[in-house]
């Protein structure tokens, strides 16, 4: 083997092993958090980090549709792929792809939780594979006549993937938990009547409208004092209006390096089999690229 083959193959091997053990800690940061993390109730849910458990919702918009299926959901994400065989290698061809960001509800008996689906690792039970073709499918154009069971040809140029969360399934969720409402939320007075007024500002024909009393055409120091009054009661107003608003819980992504956003319709103890065995495969794979890496080092 030539030098600068053997220091590629070695680069490689190296690169495979690192790759491997960061999946290693990544995949057991999960599982430690799901394994240790307890379960909070949505009615005494404490804010910050938490685990909960509930049945799906439709949100405030109701019922989606899944794009390619047509299929009542509360959140999806599709792909579609094209076969492409030039140079006589068949292989798949990205076409298209999306993903829901609608938000849905979670309710556990003890109250319901807004769930933000919006930078989620999500893993629903729910995957469905098929090839025709049309790159639009049965549930997507609307001159097709067949029906979604009749989509799974297994030939065709094109292959449809689908994961789907429906109303009524059991979601596990791991996430930022707040509550917004109910007297929580208090404005920062002094920027909120200073967003006003600068706001006031950019419009000077309303301003002098509103607030030039003498008719000068100029805001004089106690017209000003007087705009700065009415931001202030402006403000308060705002402020009452909050206060006044319902309770609402809400899920978020915790956007903190190593507190992962995890969504599930897979029940807790598959989870933890699942990050479980991902671990074990990739610690592994780690010890097979060490392995060939120490091979080709030693290799005359």
């Amino acid at each position: 083997m030539e030098t600068a083959q053997k220091l590629l193959f070695l680069l490689l091997c190296l690169a495979g092993a690192l790759a491997a053990l960061w999946f290693v800690f990544s995949r057991m940061t999960r599982y430690r958090l799901i394994a240790d993390t307890p379960t909070a109730r949505v009615r005494s849910a404490p804010q910050g980090y938490v685990e909960l458990i509930g049945h799906v919702i439709a949100g405030e918009d109701g019922m989606l549709n899944a794009p390619l299926s047509g299929r009542p959901c509360v959140w999806y994400d599709f792909k579609v792929e094209e076969l492409d065989d030039d140079d006589g290698r068949r292989r798949w061809r990205h076409v298209r792809s999306g993903r829901s960001n609608h938000w849905f509800q979670i309710n556990d008996g003890t109250g319901t939780c807004l769930i933000d689906p919006e930078g989620a690792e999500v893993s629903p039970r729910h995957k469905h594979s098929w090839r025709g073709h049309s790159a639009f499918p049965a549930g997507q154009d609307p001159h097709a006549a067949a029906a979604f069971l009749t989509m799974r040809s297994g030939n065709g140029q094109y292959r449809f993937t689908e994961r789907l969360i429906f109303e009524h399934e059991q979601l596990y969720a791991l996430g930022h938990f707040h509550t917004l409402g109910g007297g929580r939320d208090q404005l920062n007075m002094k920027a909120t009547v200073r967003d006003l007024l600068r706001g006031w500002k950019r419009n000077p024909e309303q301003l002098l409208e509103r607030f030039d009393s003498n008719g000068d055409g100029r805001i004089s120091p106690d017209e000003w004092q007087a705009a700065r009054q009415a931001a202030e009661q402006q403000a308060q107003t705002r402020q009452r209006e909050l206060h006044q608003l319902p309770s609402m819980n809400v899920l978020t992504d915790p956007q903190t390096s190593g507190m992962p956003y995890l969504l599930s319709t897979h029940d807790e103890a598959q989870l933890i089999r699942r990050y479980r065995w991902i671990s074990a495969g990739c610690f592994t794979g780690a010890l097979f690229f060490f392995w060939l890496f120490l091979e080709i080092l030693l290799a005359n």
